[in-house]
């Protein structure tokens, strides 16, 4: 039986044995829940592709099983919720993360040995193909214990034999991040925004559709396989110039308000250790310290993915708001 979509990989599954009905295998997408994942599963499942959306709290899946999605309750941290998780799953979208924590001890035990329960699980149940979405934190100078448990994670996978493409996305701007939200309702409010460092540190923030494009092409080219992509925006953009142009975006004159960004960390040590997710995190500061090097040149040229530039991106978000 052939599948709706072009996905290069895609086999199938009896529904049943000896009905002679079968049906495309489902991609399982960890963290289904969150940020990009809540607009990854729509996003696929129109595109015909059936997604078994793996969430901790079924409540909160509602909206993806409305979308289409078959919902599964798993949690990174109970192996056996895992291997329910990926049978017959074709594929793996692995978004499940700590992203919002300073606390060393939960992001290991969640974002490395998380992913390894899971490659065991996947491996186990014979799935092969896992896009692991990591994050620019991963490469950085500078980095706090998200960044270093997503290097490490991404080490435990290269160590195995499953086909892995690793994902490293920059800021993704779009409604339902945390760490949008409250930048832009900040910018929304102040004609001055508070801004941890020089204004002068370099961002490629990329668009959440843009993200979304880029899952789907790497799904569709087992190309991919071994391969690990920087996911950014194609232009270049300092942190008092983001401030100003997403004023704009909204109809505002907004300038950044510059402060020492070691303050900033400290406080939001000081905060993380109070506070299991806090506001802001320590790699979120750093993030303002320290210019994002990335490369989108290979994802463009082997998968012909083309993301928006920052005012377009803007302007589709906010569009309505001059």
């Amino acid at each position: 039986m052939s599948s709706a979509t072009t996905w290069g990989w895609t086999r199938t599954i009896c529904t049943s044995a000896g009905s002679g009905e079968s049906v495309t295998a489902p991609i399982l997408v960890t963290g289904a829940s969150g940020f990009v994942g809540s607009y990854l599963v729509p996003w696929l499942e129109r595109r015909g592709v059936h997604v078994r959306a793996m969430v901790r709290d079924l409540a909160k899946g509602r909206p993806l099983a409305a979308a289409g999605a078959e919902l599964v309750a798993g949690d990174l941290l109970d192996p056996a919720s895992l291997t329910r998780a990926v049978q017959d799953v074709e594929a793996i979208v692995h978004l499940a993360a700590v992203a919002d924590s300073s606390d060393a001890d939960l992001n290991e035990r969640v974002n490395v040995g998380g992913t390894r329960a899971l490659a065991e699980a996947a491996d186990a149940a014979g799935v092969l193909r896992f896009i692991n979405v990591s994050s620019t934190c991963a490469g950085r100078g500078l980095r706090d214990a998200y960044g270093e448990t997503k290097r490490l994670a991404e080490g435990v996978l290269d160590a195995t034999d499953l086909d892995v493409t690793h994902l490293r996305p920059a800021m993704i701007y779009g409604a339902g991040s945390k760490e949008w939200d409250i930048f832009t309702a900040v910018v929304r409010r102040l004609p001055l925004v508070p801004l941890p460092g020089t204004g002068s540190t370099v961002l490629r923030p990329v668009y959440l559709d843009d993200m979304l494009d880029l899952v789907g092409r790497v799904l569709d080219r087992p190309a991919a396989v071994g391969r690990t992509y920087d996911v950014a925006g194609p232009e270049p953009v300092t942190t008092a110039d983001l401030v100003a142009r997403t004023g704009r975006a909204m109809g505002r004159r907004r300038r950044a308000l510059t402060f020492p960004a070691r303050a900033a960390i400290l406080g939001a040590r000081a905060i993380g250790a109070v506070m299991q997710r806090p506001p802001v995190n320590v790699d979120q500061v750093m993030a303002f310290m320290q210019d994002t090097v990335v490369d989108i040149e290979p994802a463009r040229t082997e998968l012909g993915w083309e993301p928006r530039g920052l005012d377009d991106g803007l302007a589709a978000l906010f569009g309505g708001d001059a």
